[in-house]
Order: structure tokens, then C-alpha cells, then sequence
């Protein structure tokens, strides 16, 4: 999508990406390789002939995607891989795909050389247990198999562009938690506990809390409001144990032999689940029960695939809700657009239905004359009313009685505030849109926005 003219799509270009089979005739791959794709073809190594393949099942949070190709003749002769398990640190490992550059099925090998919780590029802000190999992972790679004994015990998905040789596996936890997410036909994303937390090295805070010497914890520093652990855990709680797993004192749990977070726990569970906690909170251990959410935040820290953007015009104003998408297109990066992106979720969180609007661009008319070249203009009210998100934005405007004289939108960050005739702005409404080709002046999903109106 064009982010600053939300009705026009970009001109559609070509990809590639790879797969595997494993059970029931689905094709495991990433969600980047299929995200925002007009029409899958699939070719196996057998036949040169493409085969259209629908997308069965999309997680942009775990970057995981299932296909299934409508011709059965496509899985003949084909055998599905098993999944394997969590690799040792220091195994060797196959990574297979088809890396951008040739027609051909190509295999390298590496070493599993850390095994962490770490960033996925793909939505940009979520963070799961993922595994890095020195076995390269190059364009086209994306959605093939790693392997270990005959078993996929991993999708490729992603390299560090700043070293050489270095790439990074989805691991087989993470590839089962999406597919018992998907069993009642929805997926509904990978819990999240909530809260930021510090190390408890220093002996002498230790001393301070009156830990026992031989107990390991992490200090709860901060509890995400409408989250998991809203309501349950405390600021200064320190969480010892979560499930049967002993927390040190640098957050980490033994897991599969290896030394991981111990979000880890919550990342292999489904929304709805429950966690069993222990903290120490006042001199003593407190045993707590948690249950899991989605993280409270909304799409819009993420970012967006497979639907077009919304948007609301009026008076020639494009309205959106700021995202993460753009926030990272060329020259959006504002300290106002930054702040009200990133660090007012800190000082003052919004809930899932709450957005921060703007203004994108000015489409010249009559009626906006004077406010040609603004843009990134950040709404804060519409007629001394607060603006709750950009749904809310529309029906306000909707609601507007005929006596009104002004629409005046208010934002914290600019002194003057933007002000339109009412009536012109209605009577130039369809000129202004059929002066730019725009054959609907908003798009609003109602079911993502319900909350919210």
C-alpha cells in the first residue's frame, strides 16, 4: 500500500520464497515470503509446471505461514518431513532452499551456534526463541527447511546483514504452538506476559529485599497496563519460579538443556492458558496464577500485511492511524510521530482500540486553502471532543448536525489548530475525490474497530 495515499496500492512485482511439506498436505513456510501476494504458484523439484496454492493459515507475529495447492496431483510422489526437536549447541545442521540466482535446490551446512530469544523482522517488534547457525540463509532461503537425522527441526527465515554466514532458524516449538493455535480455524497470536524486568546480580539489593541466599529472580520493573500481568504481578515483585522452572537471577531458566528467558514459558502456550508464578513480594514467597493475553497493544506497533490501509477523508484532509509502516517510510520519522508512536505507550499505554490519528497529506481545494504542504499534522480533538482513534474520527464527522459552522481539529503538538468550513467541505467532497480518482472516501474495518465507535 502507499501509506501517505491509502486508496492506491504500488505497482505489484514478483518474489520468491521457499517451503516444505510436512503433514496433511500443508506447505510450511514464512509469512514474508506469502504476505500481501496477489496469486501463489508453487513448483516442486520433480516438475517444472506451477501450481496454484492458497494460504491456509498466516501468524505475521511468529512469521510462519501454511499452504495448500489446489491440484492433488501436485503431492504425488512427495513425502512429508517429520518434525524434529531443539538441536544441541555445536550440531551440525542442512539448511535447504532456493536462494535467489538459480532454478536449483541448493543445501549448506553449519553448526547451531546459539540458541536465544531474539527480534523477528518480519512484524518488526515481537521477540521469540529463535536459532542462529553459520549456515548461510540468503534471499530465496526464506520458508525452507533446516534439518537434522532426516528431521526439519526448523524454517529458515532470516540473516544478519551487518555479519557473514550468519543465519537464523524458526525453531519446531515455536512452528507446533502455531499449528494447535490454528486447529479451531483462526489463529489468535502468541501470548504475552506483560512486564519489563531487570537482573538481580548485585548482592547488596539482594540483601536488601531479603532474598535467601540460595533463590535466583528477576525483578519486575514494570507492569504493561490491560496486560497478562496487569493486576496479578507488582512492581517489585521478584519472580523466582514460572511453571516448574527456577528463574536466576539474570532471567534465565533451563530449557532443552539450554540456557533461555524465561518468557519462554509463555511463548509456548496459547492465549486463554494459565501459568503458575512464584515472586517473593514483602519477605516472603507468594504463589500467583496468571492468565494469558494477547499483548494489549494494536496492530498498529506491528507491521501491517494483507489488508489495505484505513483512511478517512475529508475536506481534501487524509486522515490515518499512525503505524508502524509509516512511521518507517521515507521522512515520517518525527520526534512528534516518535514520541506518540513509541513512548507515550510507556507514559500514558493505549488500549487496543485506541489510536493516534493524523493528517498524511492535503489534497488542494477551495476549502483547504492554506494547508497545502502540511502533512503528519497529529489530531488530538475534533471540535473540543477528543479523538479516540480514526473509526471514532468518522463518526464524529458523521454525527455532525447540519447547524455546524467550523470542524476544528486540535492537537497537542501544533498551537494553531486546522479549521474547515463544514458545509464546503461536504458540498467539495466528491469533486475532491473524483479530482483524484478516489472512488470511496474511507475505509474503516467495522469488525477491528467495534470497540472503539
Amino acid at each position: 500500500p502507499d501509506w501517505k495515499s491509502p486508496w492506491k496500492m504500488k505497482p505489484t512485482s514478483q518474489g520468491q520464497g521457499s517451503g516444505f511439506l510436512i503433514h496433511d498436505n500443508w506447505i510450511l513456510t514464512n509469512a514474508h515470503v506469502v504476505s500481501d501476494s496477489r496469486m501463489l504458484l508453487v513448483n516442486k523439484i520433480s516438475s517444472p509446471e506451477p501450481f496454484l496454492a492458497d494460504v491456509l493459515a498466516i501468524a505475521h507475529d511468529s512469521d510462519l505461514a501454511l499452504l495448500k495447492v489446489r491440484d492433488p496431483k501436485f503431492y504425488q510422489d512427495l513425502k512429508p518431513l517429520e518434525l524434529g526437536g531443539i538441536p544441541e549447541l555445536r550440531s551440525r545442521v542442512r539448511a535447504y532452499g532456493y536462494p535467489v540466482g538459480g532454478k536449483e535446490l541448493s543445501r549448506t551446512e553449519g553448526v547451531v551456534s546459539r540458541i536465544e530469544f531474539g527480534t523477528y523482522v518480519h512484524p518488526g517488534i515481537d521477540s521469540h526463541l529463535l536459532i542462529q547457525t553459520d549456515s548461510a540463509i540468503n534471499p530465496g532461503n526464506s520458508g525452507g527447511p533446516v534439518t537434522q537425522s532426516g528431521q526439519a527441526i526448523g524454517v529458515a527465515f532470516q540473516s544478519n546483514l551487518r555479519l557473514n554466514d550468519v543465519g537464523y532458524f524458526i525453531p519446531v516449538p515455536l512452528i507446533n504452538r502455531f499449528l494447535a493455535d490454528i486447529k479451531d480455524g483462526r489463529y489468535d497470536g502468541v501470548p504475552e506476559i506483560g512486564i519489563e524486568t531487570s537482573s538481580l546480580i548485585n548482592q547488596h539489593y539482594r540483601q536488601y529485599l531479603g532474598l535467601p541466599e540460595d533463590t535466583g529472580g528477576i525483578l519486575v520493573e514494570r507492569v504493561v497496563p490491560h496486560s497478562s500481568a496487569d493486576g496479578v504481578l507488582l512492581i517489585g515483585d521478584v519472580l523466582t519460579k514460572i511453571e516448574d522452572l527456577q528463574i536466576d537471577a539474570a532471567g534465565m531458566v533451563r530449557y532443552s538443556e539450554q540456557q533461555v528467558t524465561f518468557f519462554i514459558e509463555a511463548e509456548n502456550r496459547q492465549i486463554g492458558d494459565s501459568l503458575q508464578l512464584q515472586v517473593w513480594r514483602k519477605g516472603k514467597f507468594i504463589n500467583l496464577t496468571l492468565t494469558l493475553k494477547a499483548p494489549p497493544f494494536g496492530s498498529e506497533m506491528r507491521n501491517s500485511y494483507d489488508e489495505l490501509p484505513e483512511y478517512v477523508i475529508f475536506g481534501g484532509l487524509v486522515f490515518i492511524a499512525l503505524n508502524r509502516n509509516y512511521i518507517h517510510s521515507p521522512g515520517n520519522i518525527t520526534p512528534p510521530l516518535a514520541y506518540e508512536h513509541w513512548y507515550r505507550e510507556i507514559e500514558r499505554p493505549r488500549t487496543r482500540h485506541e489510536q493516534v490519528v493524523i493528517v498524511t497529506r492535503v489534497m488542494p481545494s477551495p476549502v483547504n486553502s492554506g494547508y497545502t504542504n502540511l502533512h503528519n499534522f497529529i489530531v488530538s480533538s475534533l471540535n473540543g471532543k477528543p479523538v479516540r482513534s480514526l473509526a471514532h474520527l468518522e463518526k464524529m464527522l458523521k454525527n455532525m448536525t447540519p447547524e455546524t459552522t467550523n470542524v476544528v481539529f486540535g492537537s497537542e503538538w501544533h498551537k494553531i489548530p486546522l479549521v474547515l468550513n463544514f458545509k464546503e467541505s461536504l458540498e467539495q467532497h466528491n469533486s475532491v475525490l473524483k479530482r483524484y480518482g478516489i472512488i470511496d472516501g474511507s475505509r474503516i474495518y467495522a469488525d477491528k474497530n467495534k470497540d472503539s465507535q
